[in-house]
């Protein structure tokens, strides 16, 4: 019987996305990458891939169900970007590349208590956080931008 996996979700703009990491290489769900990438139907995305860019999975969710899905590799990500062009892809690109495969990695890192990515819900969506030593650390760039307070401008008056 075929090893079932417990994917991590990830939330892009109300759209989810199941990935696994098996023998240190990330795997997706080619349903949700699908959805992800405005393609209708999984079973075209996954025609167009190579043998070694898609196989079949066993998921297993906390919940005690499980469920078997067609995943695409990394390798297999990248083509379907590339296959299916749109104006939106690049920032779909530079999600898995900074925050979805990096993430991954770091959910299955068991050595010492490196810094580590972890995900936080808030307001229905997921952010990425660092976890070093006890502490949740945020991107910079992906704090909120405040502008400074200013006083309010009073009026000035001329005496002459």
């Amino acid at each position: 019987m075929q090893e079932a996996f417990t994917p991590i979700v990830f939330q892009r703009h109300h759209n989810q996305l199941r990935a696994v990491l098996i023998d240190r290489q990330p795997w997706f769900v080619a349903a949700d990458v699908g959805r992800l990438l405005s393609q209708r139907h999984a079973e075209r995305l996954c025609q167009r891939m190579d043998a070694d860019q898609l196989r079949t999975l066993r998921l297993a969710y906390r919940t005690g169900r499980e469920e078997t899905v067609h995943a695409i590799n990394q390798a297999g990500l990248y083509k379907a970007l590339y296959r299916f062009p749109h104006p939106e892809h690049q920032a779909i690109a530079r999600w898995f590349s900074h925050d979805v495969i990096p993430t991954l990695h770091d959910q299955h890192h068991l050595h010492g208590n490196p810094p580590r990515r972890v995900l936080m819900a808030w307001h229905n969506s997921r952010i990425a956080l660092l976890d070093w030593q006890g502490e949740l650390w945020v991107p910079l760039h992906k704090l909120p931008t405040f502008s400074p307070w200013q006083e309010p401008s009073r009026p000035r008056r001329w005496f002459g």
